[in-house]
């Protein structure tokens, strides 16, 4: 289903709230992905043309580590996210976001 930034920033709240469950949350072509059960499992996906989204790991924190693994392959960055070191690229890889229009560094 495509999202809004509103319906994002409320599956958010939802999953600070305990009223839904994390699945999973990636990137794809200019765009995030969520997942999340409540109790069926439903995933938003919300584009990105600045390169951002909010960040679900501000209000849920077990999403913080996704966040950083979809900074570092896909170069979307979670706006309010309190951890900005990347998780899977540290500077040896000869490239950055190689899912995400790849760009040499």
């Amino acid at each position: 289903m495509s999202a809004t930034r509103q319906d994002w920033s409320e599956a958010a709240e939802r999953l600070a709230h305990g009223q839904a469950r994390l699945v999973d949350l990636w990137g794809d072509a200019g765009e995030v992905c969520l997942a999340i059960a409540e109790p069926d499992v439903r995933i938003l996906r919300l584009a990105c043309p600045d390169g951002a989204f909010p960040s679900v790991g501000a209000a849920h924190p077990p999403a913080i580590r996704l966040e950083r693994a979809l900074a570092d392959l896909h170069g979307l960055a979670p706006r309010g996210a309190g951890d900005a070191r990347p998780w899977l690229d540290h500077g040896r890889w000869g490239l950055a976001s190689p899912l995400g229009g790849a760009a040499r560094s």
